[in-house]
């Protein structure tokens, strides 16, 4: 008779590491503002957009009070319902759906730009837009309004000062802290 095998654990040290990563990953990706989501969503676009500026929100206070800098003129590339919720308080707003470059018409070609959406995906893709039209300081608000808010820098709306955000989805809400659901 062959000597007994001992009996096989069920969870072996490696097993219970991999499972703590992974909740680790999930817990990063579902925390209310998910810091872990948002960071794997700009390095993505730092990745697939390398040629686009991008412009952290502590970046663009501090260059909006700069009195040596010409202060950028702020694009909001979300749709006109979300625009109205809340906004960066003297962006101008071109929907990203129909866009209209009318707002731009009288300015220079070297005007600093900034653009921000939401998240940072459509803005970044307006940033290759502007620039394809011929505008030479074009950035992305780096995070969106998402981040802007995260970060507690004052938005407003068309009847004053706002605190809520529109998050499109329920994933994109994760993006977002829990306070600024509308």
């Amino acid at each position: 008779m062959p000597p007994a095998k001992p009996p096989r654990k069920r969870f072996t040290k490696r097993t219970i590491l991999l499972l703590l990563v992974v909740v680790a990953v999930l817990g990063g990706l579902l925390w209310d503002g998910s810091p872990l989501g948002s960071l794997v969503l700009r390095q993505a676009l730092r990745l697939k957009f390398q040629g686009v500026r991008q412009v952290s929100p502590s970046e663009l206070v501090a260059w909006m009070k700069d009195p040596n800098r010409p202060p950028p003129m702020l694009i909001d590339a979300r749709p006109p319902e979300q625009y109205a919720i809340s906004h960066i308080d003297g962006s101008v707003e071109i929907d990203p759906t129909a866009p209209d470059l009318h707002p731009l018409n009288h300015i220079s070609k070297d005007q600093p730009l900034v653009v921000y959406d939401a998240a940072g995906v459509n803005g970044t893709a307006m940033v290759i837009a502007l620039t394809n039209e011929g505008f030479t300081r074009v950035s992305n608000l780096e995070g969106g309004l998402f981040r802007w808010a995260n970060e507690d820098h004052p938005m407003v709306s068309d009847s004053g000062p706002a605190t809520k955000v529109y998050p499109l989805t329920w994933t994109w809400s994760r993006l977002l802290k829990g306070r600024f659901h509308p």
